[in-house]
């Protein structure tokens, strides 16, 4: 689209993104990280909390569009998260729901611990950044109020393939022409 400039500012987990537009009247701004929408706005500038020494890609897209979609037309980008979504357990004495994440399938570490919500149906949890080219497993437990564990939904396993490899390609040359052809292999 049009953005002229980018401006960053981070200090400690908090980094402010200001963007300058070439567009008039009402522009909105749609804003990805790591190319997953995040949100949109009409003000140019947005928040992001990032974790101490965590980086991801921050991409912000503009338009004067009201209608235009940021999921469709987002931006190229490696997701380095997952969205890990379940439905709510039936039983009538959950309390909380613990989010573990394992490379192995059999070690598991807490992400996060979600409360149960009663009249909640669908319930969603980002994960960490994850490492490229690792396999993950993921599970969410159900726990009671008196702290024993349900059954577990495991999700996964899932490898994380987000440098993609380099593509193939022939070079010639024609003496004739003096060009040099670039072709992608098949």
């Amino acid at each position: 689209m049009t953005i002229t400039a980018i401006d960053t500012t981070r200090i400690g987990t908090i980094t402010l993104v200001t963007v300058t537009s070439s567009l008039s009247g009402t522009v909105y701004y749609h804003w990805y990280l790591d190319g997953s929408f995040v949100v949109t706005t009409t003000a140019n500038t947005y928040t992001f909390n990032l974790k101490e020494g965590e980086q991801a890609t921050l991409s912000v897209i503009d338009t004067t569009d009201a209608d235009f979609d940021p999921i469709e037309n987002a931006p190229d980008g490696w997701p380095s998260t997952r969205t890990l979504t379940w439905i709510r357990s039936f039983s009538d004495d959950v309390a909380k729901y613990r989010v573990e994440q394992s490379t192995d399938g059999e070690t598991w570490t807490t992400l996060a611990e979600v409360l149960h919500v009663a009249d909640v149906w669908e319930y969603a949890q980002i994960t960490d950044p994850l490492t490229d080219l690792e396999t993950y497993y993921w599970r969410i437990v159900p726990v009671d109020e008196a702290g024993n564990d349900g059954t577990a939904l495991t999700l996964g396993p899932e490898r994380i393939v987000r440098t993609p490899n380099a593509p193939e390609f022939t070079v010639s040359f024609d003496s004739e022409t003096d060009k040099i052809t670039w072709d992608e292999a098949a």
